[in-house]
């Protein structure tokens, strides 16, 4: 591995342990970089509507309607935002699987 990306690691490790010490904090920082990265990783238009279906529990055809798109459009944005989702989740989880000892 690469010295900055040890580094970083190290860096993210300290960061990580003196949150831990409050279990509250923790989580509100790593719910807010979840969800800045979530953002980053979709479109404008697919965290919209994965937050209006999800959060909202809006339906498709309610999510249409309020955006002016069809419920198709509505389902492709949902199939891709989701795929992007998984894709972030099952990096983390390779992140917390690794030995960077």
């Amino acid at each position: 591995m690469m010295t900055k990306e040890l580094a970083d690691r190290a860096a993210y490790e300290e960061y990580l342990a003196g949150l831990a010490a409050d279990d509250s904090a923790f989580r509100a920082a790593f719910r807010a970089a979840f969800f800045q990265a979530l953002h980053e990783q979709m479109t404008a238009r697919q965290y919209e509507i994965l937050l209006m279906r999800e959060v909202e529990g809006l339906s498709g055809k309610e999510i249409a309607y309020k955006l002016g798109i069809s419920q198709s459009a509505v389902s492709r944005h949902l199939t891709r935002g989701k795929k992007r989702l998984r894709t972030l989740l099952a990096y983390n989880l390779e992140l917390r699987s690794r030995d960077f000892s």
